[in-house]
Formats: structure tokens, C-alpha cells, sequence
């Protein structure tokens, strides 16, 4: 099974430029978010799946830490001045909480070790990307984060 949390870096979320100028903040923005995104997808994808308890913790670990380095080059961006706030309140803000949760996920992973009857449930309470507005990504330009970030 993918964890939301998998996709969701991936989400979002290192700078590149193509596909916009310097004349254009937004597409300039767009770009080096995509990329953001795109690199993490890349990164997530090639994660091996646990195959049992015992691989569950690496996963867990690598999948969180392709996450929080998304969720800083994103931060790191700067927005444009006109939908900074938009942005951080529907997206920003929602990612770096995630990756929190994240964080906080992956270390009951690792109390719970290899046993079935505590990884269960938490395997069924993995932190998951609701309160990040995928359609907003996706009417801002950002469909690629918002795709990776839903799986």
C-alpha cells in the first residue's frame, strides 16, 4: 500500500526556470514548484515497498524525509506577491503540517517495531494530504503536485 504521505512531497512541492521568464513571477513560480514535485515523485517512486513489518520503518523514514526536503525547496520559493497568502493558507501551510504529522507518524512506526498488532492501525491512520486544496493546485498550474499529491 502507497502512503498518502508518499505522494504528497511528491507532492510539492529545486528551482528551475523553464517555462517562465523573469516577467512573469507566476509561470516563473510554476515551474520551480513542478519541478519540486516532480523530483520528489521520482524520488518516492523509486522507494521500494515494505514487503512485511520489517521493511515498513525505512519506508516510512525515506518517505517523510523526500517529503520535508520538498517541503523546504517549496518554502524556499518565492511566491508571487499577489498569492503568497492564497498559496501558504491552501497549500504551504497544510504541506509543512503533513510533514509534521509525518514526522510524529514515523517515530510510532518505530516504537511499534515488527509487531503486527501495533503497525495495523497505524497503518490504517497514516497521515494523508486533506487539507491541501488539490484544486486549487491544479487551477494555479500546479496540476503535477496536485496529481502527485493524490496519487
Amino acid at each position: 500500500m502507497k502512503p498518502a504521505l508518499v505522494v504528497l512531497p511528491l507532492l510539492l512541492l529545486t528551482a528551475c526556470t523553464s517555462g517562465g521568464g523573469d516577467d512573469d513571477p507566476k509561470a516563473a513560480y510554476v515551474a520551480q514548484a513542478t519541478k519540486v514535485c516532480e523530483v520528489a515523485k521520482t524520488d518516492a517512486d523509486a522507494l521500494p515497498r515494505p514487503t512485511g513489518a520489517a521493511d515498513l520503518k525505512s519506508f516510512v523514514d525515506n518517505t517523510v524525509a523526500i517529503a520535508k526536503r520538498a517541503q523546504g525547496e517549496l518554502a524556499a520559493l518565492t511566491p508571487p506577491e499577489a498569492d503568497a497568502a492564497e498559496l501558504r493558507s491552501k497549500v504551504l501551510d497544510p504541506f509543512a503540517a503533513l510533514v509534521t504529522e509525518g514526522e510524529a507518524y514515523a517515530k510510532k512506526v518505530e516504537a511499534a517495531g515488527t509487531d503486527q498488532a501495533e503497525l495495523l492501525p497505524l497503518i490504517a491512520a497514516q497521515p494523508k494530504p486533506d487539507n491541501i486544496d488539490l484544486d486549487y493546485l491544479r487551477s494555479y498550474g500546479l496540476g503535477v503536485c496536485a496529481d502527485a499529491i493524490s496519487g
